[in-house]
């Protein structure tokens, strides 16, 4: 069994809803018979019920094509993404299952939660061509929940789940006929939160809801914006497990935009507290860095050798280049697992949440908003425009390649500190985050030459000691040594405009 990627629309309705006929719909062309199915399952969680206060549900399914274990995981779209495993053993959860849910469960036991029973009566609408589009379930729920307190409940819900993406396409269309035929879309976005009802908490990091003003606090303007990347951090975590596409660079971006926002805005914490948060937003950086950075030279490589005409490519390079580095993409991979499944990484994230939920650490962290993030920002500011003229004044050669990417770090952190102040600041701070989003792409690139550039060289070196001709690994390292020279020339034209100061009024009050 694998795993699927679920976009579906809950409804409650009473015991009188009539389904409306959505072979009306726009795009649905029939319905098939309904087919009657009887649901048994037994969904797992923590005492605290930290899955179901995270928006994730673990259970064990009998009946139906799909019966067995079941995790159902945030989707980075809003969505949801269900791994299923076989039914094995009904009293022992998958390993694997629990792996994935290790960041959230952090060493506590899970334990039955609730039983659910479902009578579901499902038909499927189908296109002209009578490919399936959308299935109905139309569910008669009981439930009862396990552990100090039972409570027993029932309810009727109407559930449109799409077959796949052109069901996607007409799933609105749906849904705006059962909300025209009387149907209520369902609040709880599980059956297992709506049995579980007031008992499940809030979510285990808490994104301040609403607008914020310059009279807030900045400790909580700041933590707040802490609280989305820590977020963010935890839902990549199963993501990395599972080896999803990108799931290691957003994870490591979540961890780096941390890491910049506690450096830049010191003053608000605790400074021993802070120094723990920063070595072990570091350690977590260093283990997703080497695969992420395998993938991303793997790739720039072997466009570089595809470019190149037949000819110019002499030997097996694109072998070479491909088993250097999927070989350390895959080791690096093995290693940042080892790491989340570490104790070391399960404990930092105790820190982490505790670190982010404390928005009071200092006396500037509790004073307005107003008189004190723009000074911050200002020395993020004004270390950009160091960083970029000690680029400008260092020699050729290396000493230029290190000056550049120092100020490419600095406009990183100046851009991540706009992002933490929007909330106050609105679009002033977000036309000076562009503004360093732009240095810092352009000097990424150039650092992205310099580095490709190296590992180029080395590649030549191992071809020529292994007797095969290095001519297109000298060829390409010309190549990226030419862009990288450009890249420094378009940044040094560009950065007058760039540095104007009408970027940077908001920040002088």
């Amino acid at each position: 069994m694998g795993s699927t990627h679920e976009v579906e629309r809950k409804f409650d309705v009473d015991s009188t809803f009539a389904l409306p006929t959505l072979t009306r719909v726009r795009g649905v062309s029939s319905a098939s018979g309904v087919e009657e199915r009887h649901l048994d399952a037994v969904y797992y969680d923590t005492d605290d019920l930290r899955l179901a206060r995270n928006r994730l549900v673990l259970r064990r399914r009998r009946g139906g094509a799909d019966q067995g274990w079941h995790l159902k995981l945030p989707a980075a779209d809003g969505e949801r993404d269900e791994i299923q495993r076989a039914l094995g053993d009904p009293h022992v959860i998958p390993e694997d299952l629990l792996d994935l849910v290790a960041v959230r469960t952090r060493g506590h036991e899970l334990r039955p939660v609730a039983h659910l029973s479902t009578v579901r009566r499902a038909q499927r609408l189908s296109d002209a061509t009578g490919a399936d589009l959308i299935e109905v379930a139309d569910d008669l729920v009981k439930a009862q929940t396990m552990g100090d307190r039972t409570v027993v409940s029932t309810w009727r819900e109407i559930e449109l789940e799409a077959v796949d993406e052109a069901g996607t396409r007409v799933l609105p269309a749906t849904a705006k006929a059962l909300r025209e035929a009387g149907a209520r879309p369902s609040q709880a976005p599980a059956k297992l939160l709506r049995a579980l009802g007031d008992d499940v908490g809030p979510a285990e990091v808490e994104i301040p809801a609403g607008p914020l003003t310059g009279a807030a606090s900045a400790g909580a303007v700041i933590h707040g914006y802490l609280a989305e990347q820590t977020a963010q951090l935890l839902e990549e975590d199963p993501r990395v497990r599972l080896d999803t596409p990108e799931a290691v660079h957003d994870m490591r971006v979540a961890a780096r935009r941390l890491r910049s926002t506690v450096q830049t805005f010191r003053p608000l914490f605790d400074p021993a507290r802070a120094a723990e948060i920063q070595t072990g937003l570091r350690a977590l950086g260093e283990a997703l860095g080497v695969p992420r950075d395998a993938e991303v030279q793997l790739a720039r490589h072997l466009r570089a050798v595809d470019s190149q005409p037949k000819e110019a490519v002499l030997g097996p390079v694109r072998a070479r280049v491909e088993q250097t580095f999927l070989g350390e993409r895959l080791r690096g991979a093995q290693s940042a697992l080892a790491y989340l499944r570490s104790e070391q990484y399960l404990a930092f994230i105790e820190t982490l949440l505790a670190f982010v939920a404390d928005t009071g650490q200092t006396a500037p962290a509790r004073r307005p908003a107003s008189q004190v993030l723009p000074k911050l920002a200002r020395k993020a500011d004004r270390r950009l425009t160091r960083r970029v003229t000690q680029a400008e004044r260092a020699a050729a050669g290396r000493p230029s390649d290190v000056a550049h990417h120092d100020a490419r770090k600095a406009a990183k952190r100046l851009r991540y500190a706009c992002e933490a102040v929007a909330p106050v600041f609105g679009p002033d701070a977000a036309r000076l985050g562009r503004r360093a989003k732009k240095i810092q792409d352009m000097l990424g690139e150039h650092q992205d030459c310099v580095v490709a550039r190296e590992r180029m060289r080395a590649l030549g070196i191992a071809a020529n000691l292994a007797g095969e001709s290095s001519y297109t690994y000298g060829l390409l390292t010309g190549a990226e040594n030419a862009r990288a020279e450009r890249t420094t020339d378009e940044f040094t034209a560009r950065w007058p405009k760039l540095a104007r100061r009408r970027y940077r009024r908001w920040l002088h009050g």
